[in-house]
């Protein structure tokens, strides 16, 4: 019986483990950046946010600011791009994303960035 509990268990745990690579959770990955790079970021988005943007717009502060690793800011890009977008307009928005998309390069994996071409977000323009 004891030997039929440890089989079940160890399907559980792989299950559980699948789906969680499957929504890009992998344990045991290594950080591809140091602490200095993350605030290097974090202090960028920060200031591109501005004093009033943090203040209008006090959750994506917050994000940015409790952000514990370069993929947390790389999510944080999209509510960083609506924030902006209503400060300052869409297209202002979008030059500010491009140009902090190049700080990201090398800290990412690569299929992190592999949809910011298309889009745009990585320091390159859609129709350039």
């Amino acid at each position: 019986m004891k030997l039929s509990f440890i089989s079940m268990r160890t399907r559980k745990l792989n299950l559980k483990s699948t789906f969680f690579n499957l929504l890009g959770y992998v344990g045991g990955a290594k950080a591809t950046h140091t602490p200095l790079q993350l605030e290097h970021l974090r202090l960028a988005m920060l200031e591109t946010l501005g004093e009033s943007g943090s203040a209008a717009h006090a959750r994506v502060a917050r994000q940015l600011r409790f952000a514990d690793d370069v993929q947390a800011l790389w999510y944080a890009r999209s509510e960083l791009m609506a924030a902006l977008a209503e400060q300052h307009g869409e297209a202002r928005a979008r030059q500010e994303l491009e140009r902090l998309g190049a700080l990201f390069t090398g800290l990412l994996p690569a299929g992190m960035t592999a949809g910011a071409t298309r889009t745009g977000l990585n320091g390159t323009s859609m129709g350039d």
